[in-house]
């Protein structure tokens, strides 16, 4: 760390942590800070990906009679943006990894053009790995999707046979999450 602006980096780390933690989806994700030579490499049924570590940059342009007259509610605007600037990068490069892992996997669901419906959520359902809180609900996944596609989620309806597909897919991931954890209990015994 520059010794000679070692508080202002201090204080633009705190102010990216709390907007950070504002974020409806970097908040749930934690993170340390690790020296790392190289990125991550994936593999999957003879497929590999090799994700190197991406760097990220903001910049951030003062005027001269910026910080000479001290006007502070310009210099925090600029503050801001470059921080939101930054957390957008974070974004843009996490779901462009779970874009290429998921291709990996070919753990997802094409559409084919028909939009969101009852049948894709329950065949999403069918692919992804469900875990359990200690009550036995289902901790169900967070979909990040726009406004739109929001809306047309929440105002899904499952009919009566949809109803019960979704049913026997959460106890088939219930029954397989319980066999797991007995499996893992198990097997720390000493």
């Amino acid at each position: 760390m520059n010794k000679k602006y070692e508080n202002e980096i201090k204080v633009f780390e705190k102010y990216f942590h709390h907007l950070n933690n504002q974020d409806n989806i970097l908040h749930q994700i934690r993170s340390y800070k690790i020296l790392h030579g190289g990125g991550h490499r994936y593999e999957n049924k003879n497929k590999e990906l090799h994700s190197p570590i991406k760097e990220l940059s903001t910049t951030i342009f003062y005027k001269y009679d910026e910080i000479k007259n001290f006007e502070l509610e310009i210099i925090c605007e600029k503050v801001y943006d470059m921080v939101v600037e930054k957390l957008g990068q974070i974004k843009k490069m996490m779901f462009d990894g779970i874009i290429n892992i998921t291709e990996l996997t070919g753990n997802q669901i094409d559409a084919k053009g028909k939009g969101i419906s009852p049948e894709l959520i329950l065949n999403m359902l069918e692919q992804i790995e469900i875990t359990f809180d200690e009550n036995g609900n289902p901790n169900l996944p967070t979909l990040n999707v726009s406004p739109k596609n929001f809306r047309k989620i929440k105002d899904l309806k499952y009919n009566p046979e949809q109803e019960k597909r979704h049913n026997e897919i959460i106890e088939a991931k219930r029954k397989k999450w319980y066999a797991k954890k007995r499996y893992r209990k198990l097997s720390y015994i000493d």
